[in-house]
C-alpha cells in the first residue's frame, strides 16, 4: 500500500480533529460572497483554466480576480434583461467558460441554476424545463435544434439566451448580456444562506427525474468537507473531468476555490486521455471515476505528479493497492449523492480500512444512520437503510410532495442505499434499494426507461435491470413482453433502440435487450418481480442482443 507518512507535509490529522475544526469555521452568506472572498484571498492566481480551447478563446484562463469581476458583470447583464432573485433558469451548456459564468452570476444574483443533461433529447429538456418550473433557458448553439420540438414547454424567445452562437436571433446573446453588464454590480437582495441555489435532477425510484432542491449552504458546506484531506497537501492544480451539470462537477470548482487552486476544465471525461490530461496540466488532484481506476497505465505513460485521487467507488484491496501503484498516489472512496453532497468518506490516514464495501466515517457537518423500515435506528453490524441528516443536505424535492413524504424520516434523508455500521463506527455500502442502473457514473431510472419503452407500439410490458460491467461499473439490460401475437421479428432490437435512441439521451438507451414471453409478476398484481430475472442466470448477457456488438449472445 502506498505510504502517505512519506509525503513531506502530509500530517495527517484524525477524523474527529477535522470534525471539529471545519465545523468551527465560519460560514459566507452565500456563493457570490463565497468567490468574493476567495478572489481577495488568491488575487492574481488563476482560477480556472479551459486547456482544450483554442488559444484566444474569450475567459479561456481567468484569475480569481478577474473571475469575480466577471461574474458581476454577468449577473449585470442578466438583472438587465429581466433576470431576478428566485426566478428558475434552465442551463444547458457544455463544458465551457458560459457555463462556469453563468452557474456563479445565477448564484449572486440570487436566481436559481437548473442545470439541463447536453445528451437530453427535446421529450428530457421539456420535461426539466416544465417540471422546474424554468421561466428563462441559457443554450448553447450546438443544442438549438431541440426548442422547435418542445411543444407548450418552449419559451418564448425573449427568455432564451444562446451561447456561441455566430447568429443567435430571434434569441438573446450570451456574449452581448455579459458585455452589457457592469462589473462593479451588486444586486439589490442578497440570497441568503439557505436560499434555493440549484435545482438538480437525479433519477430516483419512483419514475422520472426529480428536482433536487440545493441551497447555497449545501454548496459551501460541500466545498469544506470535500477539503478535508486536501487541505493537507499542498494541491495548487486540480483536473476537473465531470461535466458541470453534475453536482461533481460544481463541487470540484468549489473544492478548488477553497484551495485556491487552479481548475483546469476537461471537456468530457475520458478514460484515455486522463493521465495525458493530468500530464499536460501537471494537475496533482481529479475526482475519477470507476473506469478510469481499471484502465492500465502503461509503465512508460505513468505520470507521477498525482498527489490524491477521490472516488466514488471501492475495490478489494488488493486492487485498490494495484491502483494506487500506478497513479503513484492515495486513493479514497468518499459516499454521496445529489441530496446530500457528501455523507461519508475514508480518511486519509485509513489505508487499512480499504475494501469492496467500507466507506468511512461521516463527514463533517454530517451525521449517518442505518435505520429499519420504520427509520428506528439499528445497532451495530445490523444491514438497514443508510440515512443522513445535516446542515445543507436537501431542501426537497421540487413540486413532489409525494417524493418527500417518502424519503424522509422526519430529519434523516432516506438514500435508497442498504448498509450498516460496524462495531469501529465504520459504514458500509451493501448496494442499492432503489430501482436505478449506474452506468459510468450516469444514474439512469429503471422506470423513466420503461416508461418510454411501453410507449412503443407494439411493447406490452417492460423491466429494466443492470448488468456488472468491469468497465462501466454497470450496464443496461431490459425484458421486453410483446403484445400477443408479435414477435422480435416484427418488433426488432433496431426498432426498439431507435425509439429509445430518439427519446433518451444516450446513456440510457440499453446495451442489452431480450425478449420474454411473459414477465414475472406476484400473483395478479402488476409489478415485475425483477429479482427473479436477475437471479435467473449467472450472466444476464447470455440470451440478449448485445447493441454494441451488434449480435445475439
Amino acid at each position: 500500500m502506498h505510504d502517505m507518512t512519506e509525503r513531506p507535509g502530509t500530517a495527517i490529522p484524525s477524523p474527529a480533529s477535522m470534525r471539529k475544526l471545519v465545523e468551527s469555521e465560519p460560514f459566507d452568506t452565500n456563493l457570490g460572497a463565497f468567490l468574493a472572498r476567495v478572489a481577495g484571498l488568491w488575487g492574481d492566481r488563476v482560477a480556472f483554466e479551459f486547456f482544450t480551447e483554442p488559444e484566444g478563446t474569450p475567459d479561456r484562463s481567468i484569475t480569481y480576480r478577474d473571475l469575480d469581476a466577471r461574474v458581476s458583470q454577468l449577473a449585470s447583464g442578466l438583472h438587465r434583461l429581466g433576470v431576478r432573485k428566485g426566478q428558475h433558469v434552465g442551463v444547458m451548456l457544455p463544458n465551457c467558460p458560459a457555463f462556469m459564468l453563468t452557474w456563479l452570476a445565477l448564484a449572486r444574483l440570487g436566481a436559481v441554476m437548473v442545470p439541463v443533461n447536453k445528451r437530453y433529447t427535446a421529450r428530457e429538456l421539456a420535461y426539466t424545463l416544465t417540471d422546474s418550473d424554468a421561466g428563462w433557458l441559457v443554450i448553447h448553439a450546438d443544442y438549438l435544434a431541440l426548442l422547435p420540438e418542445l411543444g407548450e414547454a418552449r419559451l418564448p424567445e425573449d427568455r432564451v439566451i444562446v451561447a456561441d452562437a455566430s447568429d443567435p436571433a430571434p434569441y438573446n446573446d450570451w456574449r452581448a448580456v455579459l458585455e452589457g453588464g457592469d462589473p462593479t454590480f451588486v444586486p439589490d437582495e442578497e440570497p441568503a444562506l439557505d436560499d434555493l441555489a440549484t435545482i438538480q435532477f437525479t433519477s430516483g425510484t419512483t419514475g422520472f427525474p426529480k428536482g433536487v432542491m440545493l441551497a447555497h449552504r449545501h454548496w459551501l458546506v460541500y466545498a469544506k468537507v470535500g477539503t478535508v484531506d486536501l487541505r493537507h497537501l499542498g494541491i495548487e492544480r486540480m483536473l476537473l473531468l465531470h461535466p458541470y451539470y453534475y453536482v461533481a462537477g460544481q463541487a470540484v470548482s468549489l473544492f478548488g476555490f477553497f484551495l485556491g487552486a487552479t481548475i483546469f476544465v476537461a471537456p468530457r471525461l475520458s478514460i484515455n486521455r486522463f493521465v495525458p490530461w493530468m500530464r499536460e496540466t501537471g494537475a496533482q488532484y481529479a475526482f475519477v471515476s470507476h473506469a478510469i481506476c481499471k484502465h492500465r497505465v502503461a509503465p512508460e505513460d505513468r505520470y507521477d505528479g498525482i498527489k490524491f485521487l477521490h472516488i466514488s467507488s471501492a475495490f478489494t484491496k488488493e486492487v485498490h493497492e494495484e491502483i494506487e501503484g500506478q497513479f503513484g498516489a492515495p486513493l479514497r472512496n468518499a459516499y454521496g449523492m445529489t441530496e446530500n453532497s457528501l455523507a461519508t468518506y475514508m480518511p486519509l490516514g485509513d489505508a487499512d480500512r480499504v475494501g469492496p464495501d467500507c466507506i468511512g466515517v461521516p463527514v463533517p457537518f454530517r451525521e449517518v444512520m442505518i435505520a429499519d423500515g420504520e427509520g428506528n435506528p439499528l445497532p451495530d453490524d445490523e444491514v438497514g437503510e443508510i440515512c443522513v441528516r445535516g446542515p445543507g443536505i436537501l431542501l426537497g424535492y421540487y413540486n413532489k410532495p409525494d417524493a418527500n413524504r417518502e424519503s424522509f424520516f422526519g430529519e434523516w434523508h432516506r438514500s435508497g442505499d442498504r448498509g450498516m455500521r460496524d462495531a469501529d463506527g465504520y459504514f458500509h455500502f451493501l448496494g442499492r434499494i432503489k430501482d436505478v442502473v449506474r452506468r459510468s457514473g450516469e444514474n439512469i431510472s429503471a422506470v423513466e426507461v420503461e416508461t418510454v419503452l411501453v410507449s412503443m407500439k407494439g411493447v406490452e410490458r417492460a423491466a429494466a435491470v443492470p448488468v456488472p460491467d468491469d468497465m462501466r461499473g454497470e450496464e443496461l439490460k431490459v425484458y421486453i413482453q410483446l403484445n400477443d401475437g408479435l414477435t422480435h421479428a416484427e418488433v426488432p432490437p433496431s426498432a426498439i433502440l431507435a425509439h429509445c435512441t430518439r427519446l433518451l439521451a444516450p446513456f440510457k438507451v440499453p446495451r442489452y435487450i431480450e425478449y420474454r414471453a411473459e414477465l414475472p409478476t406476484p400473483g395478479t398484481a402488476d409489478k415485475i418481480e425483477k429479482h427473479k430475472l436477475i437471479a435467473e442466470k449467472p450472466d444476464l448477457r447470455v440470451g440478449s442482443y448485445d447493441r454494441e456488438r451488434e449480435v445475439w449472445l
